[in-house]
């Protein structure tokens, strides 16, 4: 029995609690003890399910392999690397792991085509076989057969694609894998060599279009030749001739603007000189003139002959007046002349100048004309041979891509012949397996047995989770929400009350487990909480028969032991018990043949309190029997009667102990709401959890006060701990006899 209440060995410290709080309801949970409890519980029907799981297992390998055998055949196809292999190359470069694999998985994956299994089912030998006999020509169930048996698996790290299929005959199933095998290689070199076709004449189609367009190129090429003048069309690495002229003439052209500009500059100053007076270069040109040269001399030669005459015949002698006057017609002709001179010579300049800058005009628009024209052969030239060099570059590029095309062409050629091009290729026919795959002994014996070991695991939990008695105080705290004051062992797990009467163990056994039971019970209860809902404790249950009667009777005997003074109510009409376990005597000693008063006499007013309570024969517990059944039980136990009745009780007696009927029954509530405090049995052999749950719930909408539960006839279960404690109390108990005797 798990979650026992230990017996308090004396000496110790109790801590006195408050009322322990209700658990809150929720979905049950199994702790790992719990779990090995169970498993220890039903240890030989997991045995015997594994046994015969054991048994199945073997009988099962011997029928599979007497009757239906499995076979498989295996063998590879070796997948090459993806990409183009240049067929003129020797070695070629590793491809990426991931495009290689998924290669292989789409290969794998056109295997396990439906068509292809249906290009595998029209081939002779196939269909030849017994194992295609079976399906009498249904097409879709073969598919569907070889779906399920037929394997092509490619491998993550190896460059393999695995085929393999399952079948009873290994000759067939050897057969059917070679059968697909030369299909699919059949097939990827089909599809390979005709990729390679279409590649061929899609290759060459665009080989001629390319060669058109060469010749194209070089006839568009002939005709700017023969088209122009010019011979030196391509590209120039040294200065053209017509570069040459052209820059010549800019330079020549710049010279004689410059010279224009500074005749006009020239003119500019010979207008001035020819239209003002004279400047210094006239007068240095007058005195260049000979003519002059020569009348400056004869001037000079007068004056001094003039000099000398004044000096020998004085101012007004004639030849003075006649030296003078020559004198003065000298100068005046030289002054004359000087004059003409300075004309003739700014006209002659300014003359000069014009014409030169006529003759300059002319030249230079002559020259700008001589200009502009090789400027427009030079553009002509310039756009000639850019036409030309893109009509070369085109060519150029069309000859680079016709070679690239023919060499192309010639891989392609090349490739077709090789035996490579599928990617794919056989390692060898696969060979008749020399054992079969199914079934193996190995794996029917341990998982026959597994199986039956699971199966009886499973049981054991179902049994154990399917059973909603409320049997342990885990049960309790997980699904009642109530708190748990006790529990009672069953009888059968206390050999010291075998032939007792379970009503009087308390009194009659007092050594036994069961009778520490109901003292523990006891000391929970007074350590419970407050005093006040002890006084008056009414005890029920969810249905007659959990024990209710014997649990309030055991009680009462604990506390009596205790120098308490105890009134023992029998509330129960239907089916009282006061009057069997505490039989009236008479004063001869003999047994009373009926009861005189009763609660019921009481309730409806046919005698006092002192006519219904009488003696048990114990002292200090006094029983109220229930008298005769009256016909509104419910009536008379609400009335002011049984209230009086309670409060005289509360004033006479340390406790009163109510033992009514069952929650089922009206009287029960009432009852219970008269009550200082409501105590519930739960019997482990008969209640179940929904029934304790109602009795609770009907308590609690009565606003009854529940002091707590008692769970009655526990029995002792492998995985808990109660046999242990039971083994401990007797050692405890005879030491304790020992001593005392």
């Amino acid at each position: 029995m798990t979650g026992q209440i230990q017996p308090t060995s004396p000496g110790a410290m109790v801590r006195r609690a408050g009322p322990r709080p209700p658990m809150a309801a929720g979905a049950p949970t199994l702790t790992p003890k719990q779990i090995v409890g169970i498993l220890r519980r039903h240890i030989l029907l997991m045995i015997f399910s594994a046994t015969v799981g054991l048994v199945i297992g073997g009988v099962a390998w011997y029928l599979f392999q007497r009757f239906m055998p499995t076979y498989m055949a295996q063998t590879a196809i070796e997948v090459l690397p993806p990409g183009i292999t240049d067929p003129m190359e020797i070695a070629s470069s590793p491809a990426n792991k991931d495009m290689a694999y998924q290669l292989r998985f789409t290969k794998a994956a056109f295997i396990k085509q439906q068509s292809t299994f249906e290009n595998l089912l029209r081939r002779d030998k196939v269909r030849e076989t017994n194992w295609f006999k079976q399906f009498n020509n249904d097409i879709p169930k073969a598919v569907k057969e070889l779906e399920d048996n037929f394997r092509a698996s490619p491998q993550r790290e190896g460059n393999w694609i695995m085929l393999s299929m399952k079948c009873r005959d290994k000759k067939e199933s050897a057969l059917i894998v070679n059968e697909m095998m030369d299909l699919f290689l059949k097939a990827q070199d089909d599809i390979a060599k005709r990729d390679v076709r279409r590649q061929l004449e899609q290759r060459t189609n665009q080989q001629r279009r390319l060669r058109t367009e060469l010749q194209q190129a070089e006839d568009a090429l002939k005709v700017i030749r023969e088209g122009t003048a010019y011979t030196n069309l391509g590209d120039q690495r040294f200065q053209d001739t017509l570069d040459i002229k052209l820059a010549s003439l800019e330079m020549k052209n710049t010279e004689l603007q410059n010279d224009i500009a500074q005749l006009e500059s020239m003119i500019t100053t010979f207008r001035i000189r020819a239209e003002g007076e004279f400047d210094a270069v006239v007068r240095e040109q007058i005195e260049r003139d000979p003519i002059a040269s020569e009348m400056r001399r004869t001037i000079s030669s007068i004056e001094l002959s003039l000099a000398q005459q004044l000096t020998r015949f004085g101012e007004n002698h004639r030849r003075v007046r006649q030296t003078r006057d020559t004198l003065k017609q000298a100068k005046t002709e030289l002054a004359n002349r000087q004059k003409e001179i300075a004309e003739i010579r700014r006209r002659a300049n300014l003359r000069n100048a014009e014409d030169q800058m006529t003759a300059m005009t002319d030249q230079l628009a002559s020259m700008q004309k001589q200009l502009n024209e090789t400027k427009r052969e030079h553009k002509e030239l310039d756009n000639l041979r850019a036409i030309y060099s893109q009509l070369l570059t085109k060519r150029e590029e069309k000859q680079k891509l016709l070679e690239e095309m023919d060499d192309h062409i010639e891989k392609l050629y090349a490739l077709e012949q090789d035996p490579g091009l599928s990617k794919v290729k056989g390692v060898g026919p696969a060979p008749e397996p020399l054992r079969m795959i199914f079934p193996q002994l190995k794996i029917f014996l341990p998982g026959g047995f597994m199986l039956g070991l699971m199966a009886g695991v499973g049981l054991a939990f179902a049994i154990e989770l399917l059973n909603d008695l409320v049997r342990v105080p885990s049960d309790v705290m997980k699904h009642l929400r109530v708190s748990l004051l006790g529990m009672v062992c069953h009888a059968e797990e206390d050999d010291e009350v075998e032939g007792i009467d379970l009503f009087h163990v308390v009194r009659q056994a007092p050594y036994s487990i069961m009778s520490e039971c109901y003292r523990q019970f006891r000391t929970n209860l007074r350590l419970s909480g407050s005093e006040d809902p002890q006084k008056v404790m009414f005890f029920t249950s969810g249905k007659a028969g959990d024990g209710k009667t014997s649990v309030a009777v055991n009680l009462s005997a604990t506390m009596v032991a205790e120098d308490k003074k105890v009134l023992f109510i029998d509330a129960n009409f239907r089916r009282p018990s006061t009057g069997t376990l505490f039989p009236r005597t008479e004063s001869d000693g003999s047994v009373a043949e009926h009861v005189d008063f009763g609660l019921s006499n009481y309730l409806m007013g046919q005698c006092g309190f002192d006519d219904v309570v009488r003696t048990s024969g114990i002292e200090n517990f006094d029983i109220i029997d229930s008298g005769p059944l009256p016909s509104n039980p419910a009536e008379i136990l609400g009335s002011a009667n049984m209230t009086k009745l309670l409060e005289k009780s509360r004033e006479l007696y340390d406790h009163v102990i109510i033992d009514g009927p069952p929650l089922l029954l009206t009287d029960a509530r009432i009852l219970a709401s008269q009550a200082a405090g409501t105590i519930v049995v739960f019997n482990a052999s008969a209640t179940r959890r929904g029934a304790a749950q109602r009795t609770l719930r009907e308590l609690r909408d009565i606003n009854a006060n529940i002091i707590g539960g008692v769970l009655v006839g526990v029995r002792s279960i492998k995985g808990g701990y109660f046999q242990e404690v039971y083994r401990n109390y007797q050692a405890y108990q005879q030491i304790q006899v020992a001593q005392t005797v």
